[in-house]
């Protein structure tokens, strides 16, 4: 199972986000403390005005005392400082409330509502007594002296009042101390948490930009080198861009697009080789096989009238040699430029066309001192190949093997033989093979000699190529264009002084 990449967009996005999340806890903190400066605040408006309306109520308690005195020191009953005393202790009245439906805490609210008592209780003092006296002092009852005591009273109720004032503006000023500490501290943290999170996140966008510019730029840099190269016909040229996502995807699609096409390029060129060849051959064909099938038919009349043995005749035979070597080499032209029509498929048993082809060598005298195995499926099998065709492939590779192990001394080949499913070769060796084969009949052909130089490896089955004294280089070539002409393929693995093996498959047809 392919495991899934992240991909550029998502990195990306997390990117931002995890910035976006940063911003947005900085922002949602300093909201938070501005919320609690903004409390605090508040909290210090509602004290500074409780507490002034608590210097008022004080100064209205002052008012009644006075208010009190004069009504004392007056002639006789003066009823307007009576009203007046009355109005003055509404409004002492009043303020207490409008303060007390405010949200006070202890221990304010407590000294508040003392500070009611207080005023009523110099209500009392006023109205149930120093009223009373004063009426009765001027019908001559009480002395006047009485009025002084209950002054004297009223005064102490005066000063618990300016007591209470006090403790009430000392209490009021802590709760203010404690709300400013508190607003101070919250701005503080405000502050403190901006300037941490300004460096942190020019850290982050920095890495951001580095990591874009290491994931987007440098990638599309290589991106556009890789194609600028492709223009130059530089196939060879693939794109390295490390890591995973989309870029990386399309690199690889890329580089197997440029390995297609220089494969595609590769495939045209051997083509326009096969071609010219093909063009030649018959050209060659045309030309040189009736004077030379005319050198052939009037030498062997001439050598059967020349007694034996004698100079004429050997120099006769060699004409008949030379002219047979011109034949063979027209011949192998021919059937390098065949392949290219491939021939009909045959049912064919593979273990009768590998036997056909070692006695062929046999009678050649290729095998004296070489040991040779064969392991070759033997049931017939419906081939894309005709018999022919197939024969000519193995015994061009065959041929070839045998005459490398021509000088060994412990000479060894092996020919092995088996049918394989397409999913079980090799990716590589299919590349060029046809895409509809879904079973493939795949020989082995394995030597233990000298090997082939890795610079011959490139060239191997190129027309007129060979790294032996006497050849033409056809034969490997042939077998490489009658492998390919019918959806096969042939691969090649050589290391010198440890041998070579070839590996041929072709692909197998329709059961009838």
């Amino acid at each position: 199972m392919k495991r899934p990449r992240a991909t550029m967009s998502l990195r990306l996005a997390v990117g931002f986000l995890l910035v976006l999340a940063v911003f947005g806890a900085a922002l949602l903190i300093t909201l938070y403390n501005l919320e609690k400066v903004k409390d605090a605040s508040e909290q210090i408006r509602i004290r500074q005005e409780v507490r002034r309306e608590a210097v008022d109520i004080g100064r209205r308690a002052e008012g009644l005392f006075q208010c009190q005195r004069q009504f004392v020191e007056a002639q006789g009953v003066d009823w307007s400082r009576v009203s007046e005393f009355h109005d003055l202790h509404r409004r002492v009245e009043d303020a207490l409330q409008s303060l007390l439906a405010r949200p006070i805490d202890e221990p304010e609210r407590s000294y508040l509502l003392e500070l009611g008592r207080a005023a009523h209780r110099m209500q009392t003092i006023f109205l149930d007594k120093i009223l009373a006296a004063k009426l009765q002092a001027d019908m001559g009852i009480v002395p006047a002296a009485a009025l002084s005591d209950l002054q004297a009273q009223s005064r102490n109720v005066l000063n618990e009042i300016n007591e209470l004032n006090d403790r009430l503006a000392y209490a009021f000023e802590i709760r203010t101390a404690e709300a400013e500490s508190y607003a101070r501290t919250a701005w503080s943290i405000s502050l403190t948490i901006t300037q941490v999170i300004f460096p942190v996140t020019l850290l982050i966008c920095l890495l951001i930009i580095y990591y874009t510019h290491r994931s987007i730029v440098r990638p599309v840099g290589a991106l556009v080198a890789g194609t600028k190269a492709l223009a130059r016909g530089r196939l060879n040229s693939p794109i390295d861009v490390s890591g995973a996502g989309e870029f990386q995807e399309l690199a690889d699609s890329f580089n197997t697009m440029a390995g297609t096409l220089a494969a595609n390029q590769k495939q045209l060129v051997e083509a326009e080789k096969m071609a010219s060849v093909g063009r030649l051959a018959a050209g060659v064909a045309h030309e040189i096989n009736n004077p030379i099938a005319v050198i052939l038919g009037y030498t062997k009349m001439l050598l059967a009238r020349l007694p034996e043995p004698g100079t004429q005749r050997e120099q006769l035979q060699t004409i008949a040699d030379e002219a047979m070597a011109c034949k063979n080499i027209v011949d192998g032209l021919l059937d390098l430029s065949r392949p290219s029509d491939p021939t009909a498929g045959e049912v064919i048993n593979p273990n009768d066309v590998v036997g056909e082809v070692l006695n062929t060598v046999q009678v050649l005298q290729l095998t004296e001192g070489i040991r040779i195995e064969e392991s070759v499926i033997d049931r017939p099998l419906p081939l894309t190949i005709s018999r022919g065709r197939l024969r000519q492939l193995a015994l061009n590779i065959v041929r070839n093997a045998l005459e490398a192990l021509h000088d060994s001394e412990d000479g060894y080949f092996r020919v092995e033989g088996y049918v394989r499913p397409r999913a079980k070769l090799d990716e590589d060796a299919l590349k060029n093979a046809s895409p509809d084969g879904k079973s493939f009949l795949v020989f082995v052909f394995t030597d233990n000699g000298p090997g082939i130089p890795p610079e011959a490896l490139r060239h191997l089955f190129e027309p007129f190529f060979t790294t032996k004294a006497t050849g033409m280089g056809l034969g490997l070539a042939i077998s490489y264009s009658i492998a390919r002409a019918h959806g096969g393929f042939i691969r090649v693995e050589s290391a010198l002084r440890e041998g070579t093996t070839f590996t041929v498959g072709v692909p197998l047809g329709e059961e009838t």
